[in-house]
């Protein structure tokens, strides 16, 4: 709860997840903070890649992201303002390697003759995807609700070049859909699988929730099909999968600690790949969205409700905001956060 207190002030923090070109977790990696009126403070990665600066003054800071193996990154003119908490992502791309060889050896012999020209055959067509800013991918994976209607524009068939039906980052894979339904090259999608209850109504399944499985983009359009590249993927893609048009969110953005409302709390309806129960690090969907006053950013309060008093067991973030639905994130738990749990909105 000390912690808790010195958030309510003036100060100021930075918390954030380092990963390499491809979503992976980095731990150990080096987060330095400097700017204002502070000395240099240095943080390292945790086991999941996560970091959390130390309480600061308010003002404009830079940040250098340092892993050895990877490219040093730096972010200047971040804004701390007064009581807030900043989020800031970071990728890492491999450093590039050099190699210096020294080879003394007698000189060689004359070269042979050269051999007669070789008959050139024209190289496959390469397809490439156009670069997609990583620092928007922050809100594409996690588990949401369903809409009440389908955005569903095409649905994954197969590999491009075989029946495999497993697909994974780099693979190239086909959609049912082309140019007739919209589709054009270069345009990105999310690729989307639902869960079903249980229970049947009509003898027709009940969607309870949906799981982003990545982002891909066409490369190559026809009438009635389209070839994708998986640019980004969150899990395994499999053929049966629906595909949406990617409305991208920036992950950078500012949150104020605000105060937990317990008397008008949401309630988390399901977790990742529609599992009941999650701990820190993980996501999971509650029944607040936009229409009942929710915002991306927006800090929240996991709890349950005892004689007595509310017993709080975690805290959370919103990384994903629908109409009335929200995409929360576990920043911290003290017991497994479970379908039905209770959750205090910040105001």
């Amino acid at each position: 709860m000390p912690s808790h207190a010195v958030a309510q002030g003036d100060q100021s923090r930075v918390i954030g997840a380092v990963t390499d070109a491809s979503g992976g977790a980095l731990p150990g990696a080096t987060v330095t903070l400097r700017g204002g009126s502070t000395p240099p403070a240095t943080v390292v990665t945790d086991g999941a890649g996560r970091y959390l600066t130390p309480w600061v003054m308010p003002g404009t800071y830079s940040l250098t992201f340092v892993l050895s193996g990877f490219e040093t990154r730096s972010v200047t003119g971040v804004v701390l303002g007064p009581g807030q908490t900043v989020v800031l992502d970071q990728q890492l791309a491999l450093a590039a390697l050099s190699e210096i060889v020294e080879v003394k050896a007698p000189a060689p012999p004359p070269p042979p003759p050269p051999p007669p020209p070789l008959v050139e055959w024209p190289e496959p067509k390469r397809l490439r995807a156009v670069p997609v800013d990583r620092e928007v991918l922050a809100s594409v994976c996690g588990p949401r609700l369903p809409p009440a209607y389908s955005l569903a524009v095409g649905r994954v068939t197969s590999h491009r070049d075989s029946d495999r039906q497993l697909l994974g980052p780099g693979d190239l894979l086909r959609i049912n859909a082309g140019t007739d339904g919209g589709m054009t090259t270069g345009q990105n999608l999310v690729v989307r699988r639902r869960f079903l209850d249980d229970e049947w109504d009509n003898k027709k399944p009940v969607a309870i929730g949906e799981q982003t499985a990545g982002l891909v983009q066409i490369v190559e359009a026809e009438a009635k099909s389209s070839v994708a590249l998986v640019v980004y993927a969150c899990s395994e893609i499999i053929a049966g999968d629906s595909v949406e048009k990617y409305a991208a969110q920036p992950a950078f953005f500012a949150v104020a600690e605000g105060t937990p409302r317990f008397d008008e709390p949401a309630r988390i309806t399901f977790g990742e790949h529609g599992q009941m129960a999650a701990a820190s690090g993980q996501m999971m969907v509650i029944d607040r969205g936009i229409m009942q006053g929710a915002a991306r950013g927006q800090r929240l309060t996991i709890f349950r409700r005892e004689p007595r008093r509310n017993r709080k067991i975690g805290d959370a973030v919103i990384i994903a905001i629908r109409a009335d639905s929200a995409t929360i994130k576990i920043e911290r738990s003290i017991d497994a956060v479970t379908v039905g749990d209770l959750v205090a909105l910040h105001r």
